[in-house]
């Protein structure tokens, strides 16, 4: 018997019904500057969380599908710069907006933090662990707002440098404004940058008062190529292979939501989202006389459920009022399994033994929030002022367990607890804001402005997982008042000018403030006297945050087929947060001796996080469109950026110049295709060194890449209501180029490149992406 959509959606619906939830209504979206044929969305002040400054990018889902995007680094593709880190084989660490990355980038997916990031640099090189900040899926995701300069209102702690806001999809973006409706749509996408193929079934319904959604996405691909991969190539194994080492890459994401109106002026939702993520690799990389054989399998799972309620109450205190609670959670897991020689592993005596590493990060959250608006009408102007604030609780809790096994057998010969990373630690965070839009009467003159206050405070637990021998784990707390100042002028109908200030901070993330503490020993040269407790390792109880200055100047000139936008900014960074090495006793010669050799120093030293100083930042970045007539248009952007420390040390972290301009043709009304051409600079060694105490200069990074031009073509087709291909090609002129982010962190971390290995560091050469849609 046929199936029909209504009876297909309860059937989903129904499915998911224990653990849904709803995101009652989208945040506002601001007009992309880039883009002539952004969509608009509407909604209520209350709604809009988004940022207010003077430069942000919005990207919405029609866009999103036609540049083909499948992973996160595709979605900023076109952004100069923003990029996306890399930390190899555990995946990304989050964005890099203007020099800043990492935990100094705030990342949300419908208001909630996807987490901090857990990659100590003492341990980075081993390639064991690490802990990104990824768990989305774009086909869940119908916008991105990427706010570049500080703005802690919009995102809180960690929105340092800039911010990236995921807002995921509602059932309403599928179907007609009122009215029982269903909607179906099913997906078929492929990849060639890593042989991926993907599935999504997306399905909505509002049958009376109950809206319902379920979007589930399938992946399945492989490593991402490299430049010029051959089957000879294929063959080398080392530290010198050229290219990347094979691995499966699978990952599913179910989002689900209902809402249901309760009256016509009050609605109630529940959300449940699912990302897991399993990435097997053979280290072919890393074979030599230490590692026989080297495998990984690394997991990846981000999963929320909650609770939102709106009120359109039209009180005199607040015109509308919305209220969340949300949990949850995060985890991250690297297993990897090691052949040793005899003379190498543990426990061997007659033959190659296994041996593994085990590490588990999870991270839990539970937040309630709160929010109000009120619009209001005096005498010489307009208000629109939201306010709000949130509770969250916040854990983390790391294992780590190395085994032994019987030769090469999974029998167990000896299992180790190694000690955490880091403590359990507890936080308590809260924070209150307020934001007012002021519009006055027969001006040209407009201001926004924001003030919010943030406390947060640690509680590290001390156990047989994490002993501290230096004594210096202790409670701390934080506490910020940031805020923000945008003044817009209407010079004239076409023109006009904006100017921002704004103030940000960071909190320590868990790792700064408690990785791992340790004592040593070491024989004093001159008396032959063992000498223990001394520092290894500290944790620093008077770390204190990280706080930004962003001072920008936009203009903007507008007319009915084009528009033109220049910015200059100078943002200043206070107390950045560096793990440096320090000297205990420098007077004192200490030796110490291993199976390996014994070694001598001058002093003892040991690594600590330090607040090392000021960081400025100054750039320019412009944008263009034109629409030459009903079939052509064109558009570009350009970004120059100079990072500085406070010794005259240049910001490795800052990405290269880059130009994106793009040329686009509309044949019909189902017809239309794109050229892109992306061109990044060279980065130099002046870019990438650092002084040392003595005054001597230390190359950060040996292998830098040149200049690139790179030029994909994309082409979508509308076929009825129904049909939707995409058809791209990526790296047309299949140019070798390299990404700065990604080298930088692969020649800096690790020691298993040499010779031609870095090559497997390259980006992919020509490839194709497919993708194939069907609703109704």
């Amino acid at each position: 018997m046929p199936c029909s959509k209504t009876v297909i959606a309860v059937a989903i619906s129904s499915l998911f019904s224990t653990s849904l939830l709803a995101e009652v209504a989208a945040e506002e979206a601001a007009k992309d500057l880039s883009q002539l044929d952004a969509v608009t969305v509407t909604a209520t002040a209350l709604e809009d969380k988004k940022s207010t400054t003077a430069n942000s990018t919005v990207l919405k889902a029609k866009q999103l599908e036609q540049q083909q995007v499948q992973r996160l680094e595709d979605m900023v593709r076109y952004i100069p710069g923003v990029s996306l880190t890399d930390q190899g084989r555990f995946g990304s660490a989050g964005f890099n907006i203007r020099g800043l990355e990492g935990n100094q980038v705030a990342i949300t997916v419908d208001g909630l933090s996807v987490g901090e990031t857990l990659n100590p640099p003492t341990y980075a090189f081993y390639d064991f662990f690490a802990a990104g900040r990824g768990g989305i899926d774009p086909d869940a995701v119908k916008q991105i707002e990427i706010v570049k300069g500080a703005d802690a209102i919009a995102a809180g702690s960690g929105s340092l440098g800039g911010a990236v806001l995921f807002v995921t999809k509602d059932a309403a973006d599928y179907l007609e404004p009122e009215g029982n409706d269903t909607f179906v749509r099913l997906k078929a996408a492929y990849s060639g940058a890593n042989d991926e193929t993907q599935g999504t079934v997306t399905v909505a319904n509002r049958s009376g008062k109950l809206e319902a959604l379920a979007v589930l996405t399938k992946r399945e691909g492989h490593e991402m190529e490299n430049y010029a991969d051959s089957a000879e190539r294929q063959a080398i194994t080392g530290s010198g292979r050229p290219v990347a080492d094979p691995q499966d890459n699978n990952s599913h994401n179910i989002l689900t939501k209902l809402k249901y109106q309760l009256t016509e002026a009050q609605d109630i939702g529940l959300t449940a989202e699912l990302f897991k993520a399993d990435i097997d690799t053979n280290n072919l990389s890393w074979l030599s006389r230490s590692y026989l054989t080297r495998t990984s399998d690394d997991q990846q799972e981000r999963s929320r459920i909650g609770l939102k309620y709106n009120w359109l109450a039209g009180h005199p205190l607040f015109d509308g009022l919305a209220t969340s609670l949300d949990y949850q959670k995060t985890n991250n897991d690297a297993f990897t399994l090691m052949l040793a020689p005899a003379s190498v592993a543990r426990l061997c005596t007659t033959g190659p033994c296994y041996r593994s590493e085990d590490r588990d990060y999870q991270q839990d959250l539970l937040k309630w929030a709160f929010a109000l608006d009120k619009e209001l009408q005096t005498q010489g102007s307009s208000h629109q002022l939201v306010y709000g604030g949130a509770l969250e609780q916040k854990s983390v809790d790391f294992s780590a367990i190395d085994t032994s096994y019987v030769g090469q057998t999974m029998e167990i010969a000896r299992q180790d607890i190694d000690p955490d990373f880091v403590p359990e630690t507890d936080a308590d965070l809260w924070h209150l804001y307020v934001r007012d839009s002021i519009k006055f009467n027969n001006s040209a003159f407009s201001l926004t402005s924001g003030l919010r206050y943030d406390h947060l405070s640690y509680k590290p637990q001390l156990n047989t997982g994490f002993t501290d021998a230096t004594g210096t784990v202790q409670d701390s707390s934080f506490s910020a008042v940031t805020g923000q100042i945008v003044g817009h002028y209407q010079l004239t109908d076409q023109q006009s000018v904006a100017l921002q200030l704004g103030r940000g901070f960071r909190a320590p993330s868990t790792e700064e403030m408690y990785f791992q503490t340790s004592s040593v020993s070491r024989t004093e040269q001159a008396t032959g006297k063992v000498v223990t407790g001394l520092y290894g390792s500290l944790s620093n109880p008077n770390l204190e945050a990280e706080y930004s200055t962003n001072l920008e100047l936009a203009y903007q000139w507008q007319g009915n087929n084009s528009r033109i936008k220049v910015a200059v900014f100078k943002d200043n960074y206070r107390d950045m947060i560096e793990n440096v090495t320090k000297v205990q006793n420098p007077d004192t010669v200490y030796e110490s001796c291993t199976s390996f050799g014994c070694t001598v120093t001058q002093g003892n030293p040991y690594t600590i996080n330090e607040n090392v100083g000021d960081v400025d930042v100054a750039g320019v970045e412009l944008q263009g469109a034109w629409r030459f007539n009903q079939n052509w248009s064109a558009q570009f952007s350009y970004s120059h950026h100079e990072g500085e420390k406070e010794n005259g040390d240049p910001l490795i972290t800052i990405s290269p110049d880059k130009l994106v301009a793009g040329v686009s043709y509309r044949a019909t009304d189902w017809w239309s295709l794109a050229t892109n051409l992306s061109y990044s600079s060279e980065v130099k060694a002046k870019d990438a060194y650092e002084t040392e105490e003595d005054g001597t200069q230390t190359q950060l990074v040996t292998y830098l890449p040149n200049s690139a031009t790179v030029v994909d073509v994309v082409s979508t087709m509308e076929f009825g209501d129904n049909w939707l291909l995409n058809l791209g090609v990526y790296n047309l002129l299949d140019k070798e180029y390299y990404r700065w982010e990604r080298i930088r962190y692969a020649a800096s971390t690790r020691n298993n490149i040499s010779a031609d290995g870095i090559q497997r560091y390259s980006e992919p050469g020509r490839y194709a992406k497919l993708s194939v849609s069907y609703s109704f």
